[in-house]
């Protein structure tokens, strides 16, 4: 799951986390908002009617019959509403026709004001008696019960109506009728069920867009960081003179990749100065340990010296060699890392190279009591160094003899694979330990004493010179080892054509 661990993925997820939770909150937020404001309209529009109604029946309102048990009521209204009563009200006598005329007229416009109304609104108009007055066609004869009715002022409400229909009622009453106006919730919350569900919709698109949007412009925004890291990968050791592309914006980037350079820059004086201590004491090294051997050499021709004295002699020789060995690699080292060491490739048959080494190993394989086979070589046709690549492979069986025990063996085969000519070295000696096997190409490296059997006084820098030859000839060289079982080097070389 690399994907997760990189900066522009979790960039867009933050992105959309932060987007999905805005949405979220901005979605819920928006319904209730518009929740409140279709429930506050609608009740401003209830009371408005029950207002207009209230005041358009008043002037005749009182034209109506009151029974005496209604008279009571009101009274008893009227002392609770203002703390007193106002004196009796008055029983009109019983309508005559003409005012029945203008209460007619009065239903008649009523009526057609509720036709005219945008609103699916239901009326109803009870006098103070109960009895029925007024109901709009919309109620279909069902009737609106509600109990607390209040005095002179208007209550909004909801309550269940006919056919378990939710309403939302608008209520009052005055000396004379008792005045209903209501609507059905039903188109409201189906306007909320289509806000809720269109928020549901839509956000997972807006969602999707914005996380795509949010990857291209993290993209964008980290398009030089990965031009930054394809540049560092490129400086190695070996051309620590090259620098970051610098940015033309004095922005983050721009300051972190300065500092970079910077950086570089220090690094690169230190591995001067590290390179030149190397190169010198390596070159004055070599002058006074020739001396040595020389001395030493001479002073063992004589025929005067003790047996102790010339085995003293011969061990000093043999450290004076091995010293004079690990000044050559380590000046060949420091050749290769400043570029002075020359690479002279010329046509060459790799077969025949390797096969000509067999031939001068064997005999200090018969020497230790190994067995060394070459199998039938293929002809191998490359561009190389004959010089290095002797050096290549002589570090290989070298190593492949000193760490193989007697009565062991050492097999040298040929193939060809992708273009490449491929040298395979095995052998059945003590093999390398897994946790060492990436790290015997490092410079000094060797593997503990303790965990092989045996120190061969090696130096640690045949396998890294190994390596550095065989990638100055476009090659590659590895390593597969089992402990305990032995292991093999694959030498990898292209070939010519």
């Amino acid at each position: 799951m690399r994907l997760f661990h990189s900066i522009r993925a979790k960039l867009t997820l933050w992105y959309a986390l932060i987007l999905a939770f805005t949405l979220v909150g901005f979605g819920v937020t928006s319904f209730l908002i518009t929740r409140s404001a279709m429930y506050s309209n609608l009740d401003y529009s209830l009371r408005n009617e029950v207002k207009w109604v209230n005041e358009f029946i008043q002037p005749q309102a009182k034209k109506i019959r009151l029974k005496r048990s209604a008279v009571k009521e009101l009274q008893e209204l009227k002392r609770t509403h203002t703390g007193k009563e106002k004196g009796r009200h008055t029983i009109e006598p019983d309508t005559t026709d003409k005012d029945r005329e203008v209460i007619d007229e009065m239903w008649n416009q009523i009526y057609h004001h509720t036709l005219l109304s945008p609103r699916r609104h239901y009326i109803q108009i009870l006098d103070r008696n109960g009895d029925l007055l007024f109901r709009s066609q919309s109620l279909r004869g069902h009737s609106i019960q509600y109990n607390e009715i209040p005095y002179q002022w208007i209550n909004v409400v909801s309550t269940d109506g006919f056919d378990g229909e939710h309403l939302r009622l608008a209520l009052m009453q005055n000396d004379y009728v008792k005045i209903f106006v209501a609507y059905p919730l039903e188109p409201v919350n189906e306007e909320l069920y289509n806000l809720f569900y269109n928020i549901l919709f839509v956000m997972p698109f807006a969602l999707i867009i914005s996380i795509l949007g949010s990857w291209f412009l993290a993209s964008r925004s980290l398009k030089p960081v990965d031009a930054l890291t394809r540049a560092a990968r490129e400086i190695t050791a070996q051309n620590l003179s090259r620098r970051l592309p610098p940015s033309e914006i004095d922005d983050e980037l721009g300051r972190l990749t300065q500092q970079f350079n910077d950086m570089i820059q220090r690094l690169q004086e230190s591995f001067t100065q590290i390179q030149q201590f190397s190169a010198d004491a390596s070159h004055e090294l070599r002058t006074p340990l020739t001396i040595m051997r020389g001395e030493i050499e001479i002073a063992m021709r004589s025929g005067h010296l003790a047996k102790s004295t010339r085995e003293l002699l011969s061990s000093i020789y043999d450290e004076l060699v091995r010293l004079s060995t690990i000044v050559e690699s380590l000046m060949m080292l420091i050749k290769s890392d400043t570029g002075r060491m020359v690479i002279r490739p010329e046509p060459l048959r790799l077969d025949e190279l390797v096969q000509g080494l067999y031939e001068d190993m064997k005999m200090l394989a018969r020497g230790k009591q190994i067995e060394m086979k070459i199998n039938s070589p293929v002809p191998l046709f490359i561009n190389g160094d004959a010089l290095r690549l002797k050096q290549l492979f002589l570090n290989l069986l070298d190593n492949a003899l000193k760490y193989t025990q007697s009565q062991g063996e050492v097999d040298i085969s040929f193939g060809k694979e992708e273009g490449n000519a491929v040298v395979f070295i095995r052998d059945n000696g003590i093999g390398i330990p897994k946790e060492h096997v990436e790290k015997i190409f490092e410079r000094f490296y060797r593997v503990p004493n303790d965990e092989i059997a045996g120190d061969a006084g090696g130096s640690g820098l045949g396998l890294p010179i190994a390596k550095w030859i065989a990638e100055a000839h476009r090659g590659t060289i590895e390593v597969r080892s089992l402990e305990g079982k032995g292991s093999t080097f694959i030498v990898r070389i292209p070939l010519i054509g």
